[in-house]
C-alpha cells in the first residue's frame, strides 16, 4: 500500500483490485465538473482472493508462457 515502487509521481493502483473474482465496488461520481471519465472509489468488497495473490498469479502464468 505504499508508493515506494513509482517514487510516489504514480496514483497507479492493481486492475485486479477492483475486478478480481467476486469484488464488488461501490463508485462515488466525481464532484468536478469535466472531469467525466475520473472517479474515486468508495470501497471494494466480497473479494474471493486477494489482489496481491492475483498479481502473482497472472505473473507466474505469463512467465511460463513466455
Amino acid at each position: 500500500d505504499t508508493d515506494l515502487m513509482t517514487f510516489n509521481i504514480s496514483v497507479h493502483r492493481s486492475w485486479w483490485r477492483e475486478h478480481g473474482p467476486g469484488c464488488v465496488r461501490r463508485v462515488l461520481p466525481p464532484s468536478a465538473h469535466g472531469m467525466m471519465d475520473d472517479y474515486t472509489y468508495v470501497s471494494v468488497t466480497g473479494c474471493v482472493v486477494d489482489f496481491q495473490y492475483l498479481e502473482v498469479i497472472h505473473s507466474a502464468v505469463q512467465i511460463l508462457l513466455s
